[in-house]
């Protein structure tokens, strides 16, 4: 689960360039599939631009295969990327829109062949980077009985980003699959959801108050009175948790005909 804001936080500029419809002889193919684990984020991005130049080449099994494993390397690469910046206090990397755009065509390939009711599969997906209330996160939301184990680890990331991103989906989860998944698993991911209320982080506060004004049910209604009288982040241009919160309680109210 991370945002656009995210992405633009990995490390280096990649150039996505096109290359045409030319069919891939079986010797370049296997050189194009060695080149999707080369340490050059360039060299990544050109050999899956390549493969998926001809759509024919996304209906091999050993090509769709490499490619989750590219994007489960590139997830890690760019959760490592995060952590060093969270540590940096988030410092200007500069412009890495050409990482952002490979990501997200690296997704939306591995989308249109992948299997989501495959466990494995389906937490690479949802470990992705994309936004809350996309079109994507919906196909997380959807397939809630393989993603929500994903997004209750992911929501334990010592990225305070991470958090800030996977906590809305996994409540917007909960609020529409909760009569299909494990009651023992609905117990956790409100815990997860109620700690994120006092997380030390501001954002993580911030998107999971927001969250719950669109997706939580009345049991949330009394850590959110909590949050509305005592959370610690200031005011700023008239906006604030506190303020955000006490908005949350009324739509949930609203939603349950409470007014």
């Amino acid at each position: 689960m991370r945002i656009t804001l995210a992405l633009a936080l990995a490390a280096c500029t990649v150039t996505a360039a096109g290359w045409g419809q030319q069919p891939i002889s079986e010797p370049n193919l296997r050189n194009l599939l060695v080149k999707l684990s080369s340490s050059k984020d360039q060299e990544r991005a050109q050999a899956f631009e390549t493969l998926r130049s001809n759509p024919a080449n996304l209906e091999s099994p050993d090509v769709q295969a490499e490619l989750i494993n590219l994007l489960d390397r590139e997830n890690r690469y760019l959760d490592s990327q995060l952590e060093e910046a969270q540590k940096k206090g988030y410092p200007d990397e500069g412009d890495n829109e050409g990482y952002a755009e490979y990501c997200s065509d690296l997704l939306a390939t591995v989308d249109s062949f992948a299997d989501w009711n495959d466990p494995r599969q389906a937490c690479i997906l949802a470990d992705a980077a994309y936004n809350d209330g996309s079109a994507f996160a919906a196909k997380v939301v959807n397939h809630s009985k393989t993603t929500m184990p994903c997004l209750l680890r992911k929501s334990q990331s010592p990225i305070s980003m991470d958090r800030a991103a996977i906590i809305p989906v996994l409540a917007e989860t909960l609020a529409k699959a909760k009569d299909t998944i494990d009651p023992a698993m609905t117990g956790a991911a409100k815990r997860v959801i109620l700690r994120a209320l006092q997380d030390t982080d501001e954002a993580v506060r911030a998107f999971t108050v927001v969250a719950l004004g669109s997706y939580g049910d009345q049991d949330m209604i009394p850590a959110l009175k909590e949050v509305a009288a005592t959370d610690p982040s200031p005011e700023s241009q008239g906006h604030s948790i506190r303020k955000s919160a006490a908005e949350a309680i009324l739509e949930i109210q609203k939603r349950a005909g409470q007014q």
